[in-house]
C-alpha cells in the first residue's frame, strides 16, 4: 500500500473511532441526565447543584477513560470540535484531517442521542434529550462569554502540559477534570454544555434550538484563540533559542 493510500485509510479509520467514541460519550451524557433528571427515577434529585456536582464527576471520568482507552489513543479521543480545531490552529494536526474528525464527531453526538432514545424510552423524551439550557435571564453575550472563558481556562491548561512532554500522559485526566470542573460550577448557570457535540444531537431531536448557535460557536472559537496563541508561542521560544555550535 502506498503512503498516500496508507494515510488516507488511518484517516478513515480514525474518524470512525471519533464516530464511535462520542457516540459512546453522548449515550453516557444522555442516559446521566435521564436517571439524575427524570422525576420518576430512583437517582433523581431535586437540587440542580447536586445534579451537576454529581453528573461533573461522571463526565470527568468518563472523558478520561474513553480518552485512555485504545481507539482513545487511536485517535487522539477529540470527541469534541474545539479540540480538533484547538490542536490544528496550534500547528498540530493536519489541516485534511479537521473536517472528516468534526463530521465524525458531530454525527457521533446525534447517533449517542438518539441511541440512549431507543434504549430508555419516554424517559428521555421527558428530560428533552438531556438538551441544554441556560438559567433563566441569561443573556446571549453572558453565555457566548461564560462558556468560552471556561473552555478557554483548560485549554490553557492543556497547553501548558503540552511544553512538558513528561507531563503528557496526564493530559486526558486534566481535560476530564477540567470538563467536570466546568459543568458542576457552571451547570446551573450556563447549563455547561462546552462542547459542540454534546449540543447538537439533544438539540435535533428535541427540538430545542434556544441559544443553539451560542452553544455551537463558542466551544470553538475559544479553543482556536488559545491553539492561535500557543503557537504563537512556540514559536517565538523556538526562535529565541540560541544557534547550535558549529563543529570544527
Amino acid at each position: 500500500m502506498s503512503t498516500s493510500a496508507q494515510s488516507r485509510a488511518d484517516l478513515v479509520r480514525h474518524s470512525a473511532y471519533e464516530f464511535a467514541l462520542t457516540t459512546v460519550l453522548l449515550f453516557a451524557v444522555v442516559s446521566l441526565v435521564r436517571w439524575l433528571a427524570h422525576p420518576g427515577s430512583p437517582l433523581a434529585t431535586g437540587d440542580p447543584r447536586t445534579l451537576f456536582a454529581t453528573a461533573g464527576l461522571a463526565v470527568a471520568a468518563l472523558i478520561a477513560g474513553l480518552m485512555y482507552s485504545p481507539p482513545g489513543r487511536g485517535s487522539g479521543g477529540h470527541m469534541h470540535p474545539g479540540v480538533t480545531v484547538f490542536l490544528w490552529s496550534s500547528g498540530l494536526f493536519p489541516s485534511r484531517a479537521v473536517l472528516p474528525y468534526v463530521a465524525a464527531q458531530l454525527a457521533g453526538s446525534v447517533a449517542g442521542t438518539a441511541l440512549a432514545g431507543l434504549v430508555w424510552g419516554g424517559a428521555v423524551r421527558q428530560v428533552g434529550h438531556g438538551a441544554v439550557h441556560p438559567a433563566p435571564g441569561t443573556g446571549a453575550v453572558e453565555l457566548f462569554l461564560v462558556e468560552g472563558a471556561a473552555l478557554a481556562a483548560v485549554f490553557v491548561a492543556v497547553a501548558l502540559l503540552m511544553t512538558r512532554p513528561s507531563l503528557g500522559a496526564l493530559i486526558p485526566a486534566a481535560i476530564g477534570v477540567g470538563v467536570g470542573v466546568v459543568v458542576a460550577t457552571l451547570g446551573t448557570v450556563t447549563g455547561a454544555s462546552i462542547n459542540p457535540a454534546r449540543a447538537l444531537g439533544p438539540a435535533l431531536l428535541s427540538g430545542t434550538y434556544e441559544h443553539f448557535w451560542n452553544y455551537m460557536i463558542a466551544p470553538v472559537v475559544a479553543p482556536a484563540l488559545v491553539g492561535l496563541a500557543h503557537r504563537a508561542l512556540r514559536t517565538r521560544r523556538t526562535t529565541a533559542l540560541p544557534p547550535a555550535p558549529a563543529e570544527a
